[in-house]
């Protein structure tokens, strides 16, 4: 955490100890001057996370991306690291995206989601938008897919095939050969298209609409 300090601040070693102590205070970690001094082994997961985070704060960047930051930690401490990051992010006005395959954990995080397949984005908009009415199939299919959605005796919902190379995609969409609203025109690579202020979705047959009204638009 020194380290992190003063590679980006002409300060003191003494300096750079106390912004490491107070980081560490302002993630709730308990005696942060003794935690300095251990090895990370010592700490639990739930510790660990929390010191990744405050190096990510240490240096009051404008934008931290937070790439799967709760893998493999239980509920309750995600809960916990989730309120923590939300609540630093309002206090030091930082802005964060947080790359996750957890729908439950965007629902309660961010404002907007991009939902990506095959490297790029395939739908955008405020995150109650996406979630209560996805436009892009893939989309549709995640949120179909939670367990909570299912109903009891019946198999659960998912989405057919398997994510396609990214060296070799197929010709046009590349969601196209795992998808129930294929049509003629997904053959061409889809635009993104505006669906109202701040929501896009790239798809020539989206899940709102009647398939020939889009094959008109394509056409």
């Amino acid at each position: 955490m020194i380290e992190t300090v003063r590679v980006h601040h002409r300060v003191s070693h003494a300096d750079a100890l106390e912004r490491a102590r107070a980081a560490l205070a302002e993630v709730g970690i308990p005696a942060p001057e003794s935690r300095l001094k251990n090895y990370p082994h010592e700490l639990s997961g739930g510790m660990r996370q929390r010191v990744a985070i405050a190096i990510a704060f240490i240096n009051k960047p404008d934008l931290i991306i937070a790439d799967e930051p709760t893998t493999a930690l239980d509920v309750t401490i995600q809960a916990q690291i989730l309120a923590e990051a939300q609540a630093l992010c309002a206090r030091t006005g930082t802005a964060m995206i947080w790359i996750t395959h957890d729908l439950a954990v965007v629902s309660s995080l961010a404002d907007r989601i991009a939902v990506m397949y095959a490297g790029r984005i395939v739908e955008t908009g405020r995150t109650a938008d996406v979630v209560n009415d996805p436009q892009h199939p893939y989309t549709k299919g995640l949120i179909d897919s939670v367990p909570s959605h299912n109903v009891r005796g019946q198999r659960l919902a998912q989405i057919p095939g398997m994510t396609p190379s990214l060296i070799n995609l197929p010709q046009g969409c590349a969601f196209r050969t795992r998808c129930s609203r294929v049509i003629d025109a997904c053959l061409q690579e889809p635009p993104m298209r505006e669906l109202g202020p701040g929501r896009a979705v790239r798809c020539f047959n989206p899940v709102g609409s009647p398939e020939h009204a889009v094959a008109e638009v394509a056409s």
